[in-house]
């Protein structure tokens, strides 16, 4: 047993507890307590003092050893504040539309626009309207031997989100300050999907921005 403060606890075994919820590589309280529905949670607090287990931010928590690997964020950014999709500079920069490194996750979501700073890194979600959260894919990673999948913009998708998100791209101008890859708009954007997605959105102004894109980038 182990005592806590004046608690004594008769503890779950943490390898039957890693066993369960290791394939998932992060985990809520609730998700716990599918699987062990007497679940006490000073177990957690134990764990986490141990070293076996992070928390994320209340009621979430993951194994410490994916804290190492990069990708793993996306995961992070997609649970602790759903529904969610990766989108903006983070998405762009995952598919070498722009060269800067992203120092913070950038998420879409429907619920009010919030962040949130997790083991050093912030996660910035943007609200947005329900009829304008689409034109996001389910993309595979392997961690840690797992295969594991997270929800990121389509390239469409993510150019009309910064577009529409971060207002103060307005003229020629602005819009020309944004350091796009050439060769990876004119290669890899669909534009005829990007027509489609604009259809969508019926904003003027947005459809003016992407005309700039092509102007500027002879597309």
């Amino acid at each position: 047993m182990w005592i806590i403060g004046n608690i004594t606890i008769m503890p779950l075994s943490y390898l039957e507890f890693r066993e369960s919820l290791y394939p998932q590589g992060l985990f809520s309280i609730y998700q716990v307590r599918t699987y062990f529905p007497d679940f006490n949670s000073d177990n957690l607090l134990f764990w986490q003092k141990k070293g076996y287990i992070s928390r994320l931010r209340k009621g979430w928590y993951c194994f410490r050893e994916f804290t190492q690997i990069p990708e793993f964020n996306f995961l992070i950014a997609n649970h602790i504040y759903t529904p969610s999709y990766i989108s903006h500079q983070e998405a762009l920069l995952y598919y070498g539309l722009i060269p800067e490194h992203i120092v913070d996750s950038t998420s879409i979501t429907t619920r009010k626009t919030a962040s949130f700073t997790i083991l050093d890194k912030t996660y910035k979600y943007y609200s947005n309207q329900p009829k304008f959260f689409f034109g996001y894919i389910l993309k595979a990673m392997n961690v840690n031997g797992l295969k594991m999948d997270f929800m990121i913009a389509d390239r469409e998708k993510a150019i009309l989100d910064l577009l529409y998100i971060f207002d103060f791209y307005k003229t020629e101008q602005d819009i020309a300050e944004i350091r796009f890859n050439e060769d990876a708009l004119a290669n890899d954007v669909d534009w005829k999907r990007m027509d489609d997605y604009l259809e969508r959105f019926k904003i003027k102004t947005l459809e003016k921005k992407v005309c700039f894109i092509k102007r500027i980038h002879h597309i």
